[in-house]
């Protein structure tokens, strides 16, 4: 189920590491006056922490797989309230990332379970910026297995993102207001005005 117009919209940022989603997801929603709503509750750290450690590929895909469908339930309770929702990373994310990772079967979302985002958008960056941007960040330099994984093969990461049909917004050379922007002039009239 999408919204109709008038309704609260559902949006979610996808995209590589250091392409602007968490810089840009919580001023998307502050634009939009919706909720912004992680995809992780912090009840599954200890989980997430135990998922990670074990190096089991699917264990990981179907725990993110998890996560994402109980958000849905979040998402779906927020939408009744009135409110949009901006979430960043959402069933895209979790399946480009784990094909990056090796898994060989990527599945089906079930949309009869989970809520589909009414409008999802993967920012792009230039690769020498997003590289600039990923050396300046000091946690990525304590990146462990998962993340090499990823990092090895993210043309696989692009091209499930590129077969799920979801607009593409280029960040390159943007501030993230220019970014909000961008995405605002891409929704329904109406949707960007407080």
């Amino acid at each position: 189920m999408t919204a109709t117009p008038g309704e609260p919209r559902f949006i979610v940022l996808e995209g590589l590491s250091a392409t602007g989603k968490t810089t840009v997801a919580p001023l998307l929603a502050d634009a939009l006056g919706a909720v912004l709503l992680d995809t992780l509750n912090a009840r599954f750290e200890p989980m997430r922490r135990n998922v990670d450690a074990s190096r089991n590929v699917m264990a990981r895909m179907n725990f993110w797989l998890m996560v994402n469908y109980l958000a849905s339930d979040t998402v779906r309770a927020t939408l009744a309230t009135g409110r949009s929702v901006v979430m960043e990373s959402y069933f895209y994310r979790t399946l480009a990332t784990h094909a990056a990772m090796g898994v060989t079967s990527v599945p089906d979302i079930d949309w009869s379970h989970a809520r589909r985002p009414d409008h999802s958008f993967v920012l792009t960056v230039d690769d020498a910026v997003r590289r600039q941007r990923l050396d300046a960040r000091d946690e990525e330099k304590n990146r462990g297995y998962w993340y090499q994984l990823e990092a090895d093969n993210i043309h696989v990461t692009r091209e499930i993102y590129a077969g799920a049909s979801i607009v593409p917004v280029d960040t390159t050379g943007l501030r993230p207001d220019g970014v909000v922007k961008a995405i605002v002039d891409l929704l329904p009239e109406g949707m960007g005005q407080r």
